[in-house]
């Protein structure tokens, strides 16, 4: 099992949700919402002044557990969804040794 989190922009959290809810290999996915704080968040032009003075970005964290063999079908259908588009975020994928239920 493999658990394959995404950080993303927080406006783009509705349609990547639905995107998730469309992709059949996912189950389900837990959102979390988190801050993004950088470096380089004082010179990046496409920030709100908002972001620029309190000094971090509002994102998105969404985990989903799936089958190893699944991981890569997930990821580039979220890649490929026919729109030419900025960045909206990053991902990367865990190991998970073990899981239950409590």
């Amino acid at each position: 099992m493999k658990c394959l989190t995404l950080i993303v922009a927080a406006s783009a959290k509705r349609d990547l949700a639905d995107k998730l809810r469309n992709i059949e290999e996912v189950e389900g996915f837990t959102l979390l919402p988190c801050e993004g704080h950088s470096s380089k968040t004082q010179h990046d032009t496409f920030l709100s002044v908002r972001d620029r003075v309190v000094g971090y970005v509002p994102r998105v964290r969404l985990d989903l557990i799936l089958d190893d063999v699944n991981v890569n079908c997930v990821i580039e259908a979220l890649k490929t969804d026919g729109q030419e588009h900025t960045r909206i975020g990053i991902w990367f994928v865990t190991d998970i040794l073990s899981s239950g239920e409590l």
